[in-house]
């Protein structure tokens, strides 16, 4: 995708719909990289040294995706969680993300959701 973001691994017929820069909290930090949505799915790449530091890819099929919404802010200096972050819940838990706008993210994302 470029110099300073992988690029997602995508199958023979799968296309990104959408892309955002995004901030993902993973565990007490916030991961800076991009989110993008295909017709199947929901990736997250993080950056090159976000990788290199620790910071996991992620990724969710569409279909397991239950709820899209705001997570209020909990006062997480390094995690975002000064910010309202969007929160993805999937069967395997719950993610969030700090992204702009966010109004934007949660309405194309709850619309791949139940479409």
């Amino acid at each position: 995708m470029g110099l300073w973001i992988g690029t997602p691994a995508l199958n023979a017929t799968e296309n990104i719909i959408w892309q955002k820069l995004a901030n993902r909290t993973q565990g007490g930090r916030a991961v800076g990289g991009r989110l993008h949505l295909t017709g199947t799915r929901l990736l997250f790449v993080p950056n090159h040294i976000e990788a290199i530091t620790g910071g996991k890819r992620w990724e969710a099929p569409l279909t397991q995706l239950r709820a899209v919404g705001r997570q209020s802010p909990d006062g997480g200096l390094f995690s975002g969680g000064i910010r309202t972050r969007l929160r993805l819940d999937t069967d395997a838990g719950t993610e969030l993300f700090v992204i702009d706008p966010i109004d934007e993210a949660i309405a194309i994302l709850d619309a791949a959701r139940t479409s």
